[in-house]
């Protein structure tokens, strides 16, 4: 860490220690696993560099590391930016080996790498069930694992590890959106917890050799004061070394809610508050079968704050005249929105959908207008109908969900990602007297209820025979009954 330009913080030393302990029976390292959860800005890249450098230069057989973030984007943007941008920059240089354009880091289109002189590779890869596959692996890193829905990421990689007899996976990454939306670390979590509490019950099982996990998570007590700075000195373990207190007030306070999940690593299902749409009525509405019938669709592309999640949604009339809403896709990221994407269960993208069922497409500009040039890019397999909604438009948008669904003009599948926003969404009012959902200050990514939402709205804006009236629905929806 020294050579690579950090000084190691005590939060650092602790878990280096410890995840380097030695098995004295075999001389190899005790754990295999190391799963961290830690706040934002805490030092996870100082981390996790050095970890990785030690690993490529310090065996005596040449090593392979494979660096997996939320997306192969995000972890090339990693691999460029900080891994390579560091090591380069410091007295490893030296040891990286370089290709015949003389560069020391390969950059052809997937399989970026760094590779160093001992003949140890550290390489990046997507995180899919084909992740890791053809070789054998003596370190993986799952940055930011709170997006992966599912363990076969895990499953894709443990086989190849189990060749090197002292291989390590480390999970690294702030809490989750929510337990379903982040389901392996939430599993990850569970059962790290889980485990500190029959160790604390009975410390001798600390020896036993199938204790082969280190769990470390910094969360503040789910009881704590958010807005005590003491809350924030017991869960930031690098507050008064690379940020300080100012600094985390002002993001309080910029922040909002939005702040308890990086900052506390508070997990979002914990934080339900009162839902918008009557929780019941909601419930009430849901049709496992339900279908539209009509073949008139529209559908609406909605994205999270920083392009973290997006969802598109459809909304159609069924053969009883009731609007029918439904997620179709829903993902992080935004790379899939056009062309899908296979390798996550299929993930259809607008092209897919539109071809199957035509219809035109919806945008609030603020959200997701960046995605207008390529959804009208010529070049198209298909020609897209694309348009930005209006202010008045989404004013009425929310008002007139929530009166559909207590006038049970509306029905949905039941989805969970449906279910999961409303139960922390928030909203603000409208200059036009209406009210929206708001993204930022929400407790997790709402982009699923935005786009249905938002879909309902413009279906009724297409079909005048549904009799909708935004001013009448403003007046129901806020009537003290």
């Amino acid at each position: 860490m020294k050579l690579l330009g950090w000084l190691a913080m005590p939060w650092q030393r602790d878990i280096l220690e410890v995840a380097f302990e030695i098995d004295p029976a075999t001389g190899l390292l005790w754990y295999s696993e190391i799963v961290i959860i830690v706040p934002r800005q805490s030092g996870k890249t100082s981390l996790v560099l050095p970890w990785g450098v030690h690993r490529m230069i310090m065996w005596p057989e040449r090593q392979y590391l494979l660096y997996i973030a939320q997306t192969r984007e995000k972890a090339l943007e990693k691999l460029q930016e900080e891994q390579h941008h560091r090591i380069a920059a410091s007295a490893f240089r030296d040891l990286l080996q370089r290709n015949r354009t003389g560069n020391t880091l390969n950059l052809t289109n997937g399989g970026e790498h760094m590779k160093f002189l001992n003949g140890s590779k550290w390489s990046i890869d997507a995180p899919t069930e084909n992740a890791g596959h053809g070789g054998t692996l003596g370190l993986t890193v799952g940055d930011e694992i709170f997006a992966q829905k599912d363990d076969r990421l895990e499953a894709a990689l443990m086989p190849a590890t189990t060749a090197v007899d002292d291989s390590q996976s480390l999970w690294i990454s702030t809490a989750g959106e929510s337990k379903t939306k982040s389901p392996f670390m939430w599993k990850k979590a569970e059962a790290g917890r889980a485990r500190v509490e029959l160790l604390r019950a009975d410390p001798s099982l600390l020896n036993a050799q199938r204790m082969r996990t280190l769990y470390v998570e910094y969360s503040a007590h789910e009881k704590a004061d958010p807005d005590d700075p003491l809350t924030w000195w017991s869960c930031m373990p690098a507050l008064g070394f690379t940020t300080n207190v100012t600094k985390i007030a002002a993001f309080r306070e910029s922040m909002g809610s939005t702040f308890l999940r990086p900052f506390l690593n508070w997990w979002s299902d914990d934080l339900e508050v009162e839902w918008k749409i009557p929780k019941d009525r909601w419930e009430a509405g849901a049709d496992p079968g339900s279908e539209s019938t009509r073949p008139e669709v529209v559908y609406v592309i909605d994205v999270a704050p920083e392009s973290a999640w997006a969802s598109i949604a459809v909304a159609g009339v069924r053969s009883d005249g009731k609007i029918h809403i439904e997620v179709l896709a829903d993902g992080p990221g935004t790379d899939w929105i056009i062309d899908g994407d296979p390798d996550r269960d299929g993930l259809p993208g607008i092209l897919d959908l539109v071809a199957e069922v035509p219809g035109p497409i919806y945008l609030e500009h603020k959200a997701a207008g960046f995605l207008l040039p390529k959804l009208t890019d010529p070049d198209l397999d298909v020609s897209l109908e694309v348009e930005l909604m209006t202010s008045a438009h989404i004013s009425a948008a929310g008002p007139g969900l929530l009166d559909a669904v207590l006038n049970r003009d509306v029905v949905h599948l039941g989805q969970e990602e449906l279910t999961e926003a409303l139960k922390s969404a928030a909203t603000k009012s409208t200059p036009e007297g209406g009210w929206k959902w708001m993204r930022g200050k929400s407790m997790r990514p709402i982009s699923a209820l935005v786009a249905v939402t938002y879909a309902r709205q413009m279906l009724a804006t297409l079909l005048p025979e549904l009799a909708y009236d935004p001013a009448d629905a403003l007046r129901r929806a806020n009537r003290s009954d």
